[in-house]
């Protein structure tokens, strides 16, 4: 069966730096698909000559699985990666007592040396081993000789490990895994850079900015480049920094101070306590301040929280899932206050009017009597990335449940990175009042369920074994989706948690 093949290139210029991310599927029909990325990092010898190395990222949880006889789930992906005559051949596997539950990013490195700094062909090919789906993709590696030459910054991994594969410059270097925007989460960050250059004087500048492209209080730093290759390896405190995305940003000076090459990489950062930092922060709103500055009603404050929760970054969460807990109505209000003033400081007021007026018309098109629009998957989804590019509509037939599949062109949100062509999969179980629920995605950060096709039908085991309860590419249709969030209305995403 034909395959079709979907790629987001974060940025791309005459150096290639990029992040090649595919979200890969053969057809709506097949309900089976993977998430893989590649991020190709040109560098040069000592001697000049260029070589790539190449970081492949797998999202384990997007593979099909089958069952071992010891009773755990296996899943393998062949990958053929090939750059001008050069080839790399490898494999993921990934074995679980619960084929998707709690898999990870799994990270593999391919390097290349190669014979001249001229354009490449670049072809990966992938298989599932389980489901016999392959997939293939085809780009153009373009390499300039400069004068200096200077490699992407590369956020890196707590992890250490004495592999020669993984050694630059006598140190263990290992990229974050990540599908988009490495997260970190502890409050520091290293990062590996490195740069060559023959006959001149040339400086090395480094720094962390925000998204406004200020420099981040001491992080700006010098190093003086040395004939041949200069490592670069920096750590940055980031306890006294808010939670957010920022930017390492390189460049390459000559003697006349001149830019004359530059690399940046983006990350985000999560600050886990930033509850406790945000509490200290100010003083908390009073009733009357809140009311007399036209910010609402008082007693809607706890509904407030809930209207803009599918629309906060992931910081916010944080902030969030402690609040929805606490009766500190004061300090709810703050919240919210705060918020539309940080995202809409020209006219916050405003903004959060119209964000009410969108949500009236959330709770019209998807709410009931029983539940508000917003509190449904079906509006959080549309809340969150806005309204899909298309929407499948298959009612009520007999056979299977109602069931919309939603799909993106383009999705974006502050809790995830942008992502391209992406489905929602809604499924009317209870069959009142349109009360659909979210069984499956394919975007970061979303519900994946690869028996979604499945889970639409109304007669869930229709083989001749009515006590069968598994199938071959997937998990326990019955008593294991109690254990892997697989029952329907309780899908145990944040969204859910949040709401419950």
């Amino acid at each position: 069966m034909q395959g079709e093949i979907c790629n987001y290139i974060w940025g791309v210029n005459k150096k290639i730096k990029f992040l090649l991310l595919l979200s890969l599927w053969t057809s709506l029909s097949m309900a089976q698909g993977v998430r893989f990325g590649l991020n190709p990092i040109v560098s040069s010898t000592q001697e000049g000559s260029p070589y790539v190395d190449v970081y492949s990222t797998l999202d384990a949880s997007t593979l099909a699985y089958e069952m071992l006889p010891d009773s755990s789930w296996n899943g393998s992906l062949k990958v053929v990666l090939t750059i001008g005559n050069k080839v790399d051949v490898f494999a993921y596997n990934y074995i679980n007592s619960d084929s998707a539950s709690g898999a990870p990013l799994l990270l593999q490195k391919s390097t290349f040396l190669l014979e001249s700094w001229q354009p490449l062909p670049i072809k990966v090919d992938l298989g599932d081993v389980v489901s016999n789906q392959n997939w293939s993709y085809s780009d153009t590696l373009i390499l300039v000789k400069d004068t200096v030459q200077l490699s992407a910054p590369l956020v890196l991994d707590t992890v250490q490990t004495s592999l020669p594969l993984y050694q630059k410059s006598g140190s263990s270097v290992v990229p974050k895994a990540n599908l988009g925007l490495p997260l970190i989460t502890k409050p520091s960050v290293e990062w590996y850079a490195e740069a060559f250059a023959r006959q001149g004087k040339y400086v090395l500048q480094y720094q962390l900015v925000d998204l406004q492209g200020s420099i981040v209080e001491g992080t700006y730093g010098f190093k003086r480049l040395i004939d041949g290759v200069t490592p670069l390896r920096i750590s940055y405190d980031l306890s006294a920094v808010a939670s957010g995305t920022y930017g390492i940003v390189v460049k390459v000076l000559n003697q006349n101070a001149k830019v004359i090459a530059q690399e940046q990489t983006n990350f985000q950062w999560f600050d886990e306590d930033a509850l406790s930092k945000w509490e200290i922060a100010g003083e908390a709103l009073s009733k009357d301040a809140f009311v007399q500055q036209g910010w609402g009603q008082w007693e809607l404050v706890p509904e407030y929280l809930r209207m803009i929760a599918p629309v906060v970054s992931l910081s916010d969460r944080r902030i969030l899932m402690n609040l929805k807990d606490q009766p500190d109505t004061a300090l709810a209000a703050k919240f919210i206050v705060n918020y539309w003033k940080n995202r809409a400081p020209e006219d916050p007021k405003g903004t959060w009017q119209g964000y009410l007026q969108i949500i009236d018309k959330v709770d019209k098109e998807f709410g009931s009597k029983t539940l508000k629009g917003y509190m449904t998957q079906m509006g959080r989804v549309f809340l969150q990335y806005g309204a899909p590019s298309l929407v499948e509509e298959r009612p009520f037939d007999g056979k299977n449940y109602p069931y919309q599949i939603w799909q993106y062109d383009q999705l974006k949100s502050p809790s995830t990175p942008t992502q391209q062509n992406q489905i929602f999969i809604f499924v009317d179980q209870e069959l009142i009042g349109r009360q659909y629920t979210l069984i499956h995605s394919s975007a970061i950060g979303e519900i994946k369920d690869h028996k979604w096709q499945f889970h639409l039908s109304r007669h869930t085991n229709a083989g001749p074994d009515i006590d069968a309860t598994s199938t071959k590419y997937g998990r326990d249709n019955f008593g294991e989706r109690i254990s892997n969030s697989l029952i329907i209305g309780n899908q145990g995403t944040w969204f859910d948690m949040y709401n419950n």
